[in-house]
């Protein structure tokens, strides 16, 4: 019998819906495009022109908008439906063209190799080691020779004050009190990390020293 999936989509589609209802923070609005930053320029400057780029953990379209204003064709999903709904509608409101695609835990609404470009930024450490094993299987499907990964796991939020979490057996932090009540966390280390992407990625870049800063990583699909 297959093991109980641990899932934290409830979790996501209520602070979704809040943000949606009572405005986006200015925090959710700030993208990882409006700074420069060396990993970030790279990812963009090898893409290629008009390249199909998924924005895998959408949120509200922070950093697939930027995407499409420079052109690319994005495709946008989120583990909260209104997430990636709401980042397309923004987008129609821009006259760009951002396709919503449906997505879980472990899979993805796209064809095999359709995708030049992903991003997962700070998406993978909210899921179950076996869901983001499940997701980095899901992007090799659908990604073409030479796709880029864009990568970033955050640091360790397991320790704040105001919630209360169970550790899993996998080392998942799911949050069970305070107002994170029904998110997970997992504390990666930089062997994990780059144990997703040991087949069938090159890594080009990775940086953090340690899992105390944000982790990220830029990985090149090969076949």
């Amino acid at each position: 019998m297959a093991a109980q999936r641990i899932y934290s989509g409830e979790f996501w589609e209520r602070i979704i819906d809040d943000a949606i209802e009572n405005g986006v923070p200015e925090s959710w609005q700030e993208s990882i495009f409006d700074d420069e930053h060396p990993l970030v320029d790279a990812f963009v400057e090898r893409l290629p022109d008009g390249a199909r780029v998924l924005d895998f953990g959408c949120g509200l379209g922070r950093n697939a908008l930027p995407l499409a204003r420079r052109g690319f064709r994005v495709s946008a999903c989120d583990v909260a439906e209104a997430g990636s709904r709401f980042t397309a509608e923004r987008a129609r409101g821009e006259g760009l063209a951002i396709e919503a695609v449906g997505c879980d835990g472990d899979s993805i609404a796209m064809g095999d190799e359709s995708v030049d470009g992903f991003l997962a930024w700070s998406v993978l450490d909210h899921v179950t080691l076996a869901d983001a094993t499940s997701l980095t299987l899901e992007f090799a499907r659908i990604a073409r020779a030479g796709a880029l990964l864009l990568v970033s796991i955050d640091e360790d939020k397991s320790k704040d004050p105001e919630s209360v979490a169970e550790v899993l057996p996998d080392g998942t932090h799911r949050y069970t009190g305070g107002r994170r009540e029904g998110m997970l966390f997992r504390p990666y280390t930089n062997k994990e990390i780059l144990g997703l992407f040991a087949e069938g990625w090159e890594r080009l870049v990775f940086e953090g020293a340690d899992a105390t800063v944000h982790r990220r990583g830029l990985f090149r699909r090969v076949r």
